[in-house]
């Protein structure tokens, strides 16, 4: 398993926190949430209020759903991430739910915290991972594996046929430029 670092999970919040603001604008729009103002002054505010509990619903019923049944966020997903346990199956509804009420103390200090303890773990682990068991990799999957699987056009060069009078610049002679410039800066 190759374990995730910092970065690439950084990317999947991001790109999960959009959904989730989305998604709840929309909620809230559909609930009747929309307000529209003016002060004294002339000042026209339009918004969309998100007050109570559902707004903490939505956000760890999205992190929980999404993971325990396909291991993968939309954030994740698109970032080429997936949620595994130690034996790199997909994880159970607990650990799911365990992982992400521990997100709350990961989330501190804008994910600071999940970023320390990723950084210290060998197997890049949060706190919300450490304690279920949990472990955040790369998804190979099959397309991008098959895509792997053959040699990448730098590892064959393309010798090209000379069929005129062009010089071609080789690893020869690159060599004996490299010595040459030693020599005179000596």
């Amino acid at each position: 398993m190759e374990y995730a670092g910092v970065g690439l999970r950084c990317v999947a919040v991001l790109i999960d926190l959009v959904v989730l603001v989305v998604v709840m604008m929309v909620i809230g729009l559909a609930t009747g949430g929309a307000y529209s103002t003016t002060d004294n002054n002339g000042t026209h505010q339009v918004g969309v209020q998100a007050g109570g509990w559902w707004p903490f619903l939505v956000f760890f019923g999205y992190y929980v759903v999404f993971e325990a049944v396909s291991g993968r966020t939309i954030g994740k997903r698109l970032v080429g991430l997936r949620v595994v346990d130690k034996d790199g199956d997909s994880i159970s509804w607990g650990q799911a739910l365990g992982r992400n009420l521990l997100r709350v103390v990961d989330a501190f200090l804008f994910y600071f915290v999940a970023a320390i303890f990723v950084w210290s773990s060998s197997r890049r682990q949060r706190v919300g991972d450490r304690a279920a068991n949990t472990f955040v990799i790369h998804d190979r999957g099959k397309h991008w594996e098959g895509a792997r699987a053959a040699p990448m056009a730098a590892e064959q060069p393309q010798h090209a046929a000379a069929a005129d009078n062009t010089t071609y610049y080789t690893h020869e002679r690159f060599m004996e430029d490299i010595s040459r410039a030693k020599r005179v800066s000596d």
